[in-house]
């Protein structure tokens, strides 16, 4: 049975007015760990997962993504700012060469890797500064080859 918080949540969504995650969200990335500036920790986003974010509290240091999708042969992602994203460096690392990856805050275009194998790998770097928080949504898009 739904509680007086569910109800005021879902109206508050159907309304426009707040974004709700009232269950834990498996597609939600949070890294833990990466508390120092010179610390880059490795965190794999869920597999099966083709939308979610990764929202960074206090951010320090780096994290890099590590991004899979099975099925097909290839696959890029997509990012967008979601809360404050715009805060991060961020960076396609797959192939050990930085490519930028501008997030624009409030942008409602995304910015894209390039097309990968099997894996692609993105890295989150923390502002010098410390802020309370960023949040970057994230899109997987498998390549279709005709014929398949």
């Amino acid at each position: 049975m739904p509680t007086l918080i569910h109800l005021t949540c879902l109206l508050a969504v159907l309304h426009g007015w707040v974004r709700c995650d009232l269950f834990d969200n498996p597609c939600r990335i949070i890294p833990n760990g990466a508390h120092e500036e010179q610390t880059t920790i490795d965190v794999n986003a869920t597999l099966g997962c083709h939308n979610g974010s990764l929202r960074w509290d206090y951010p320090r240091g780096g994290v890099r993504v590590h991004f899979h999708y099975k099925g097909l042969p290839m696959f890029k992602v997509c990012l967008k700012d979601r809360l404050g994203g715009d805060v991060f460096e961020i960076y396609d690392v797959t192939y050990n060469v930085q490519h930028a990856l501008p997030v624009a805050r409030d942008s409602p275009k995304e910015v894209c890797t390039g097309f990968h194998h099997s894996e692609a790998v993105i890295l989150f770097q923390a502002p010098e500064m410390m802020v309370y928080m960023g949040e970057v949504a994230y899109r997987i898009q498998p390549l279709y080859l005709p014929g398949k």
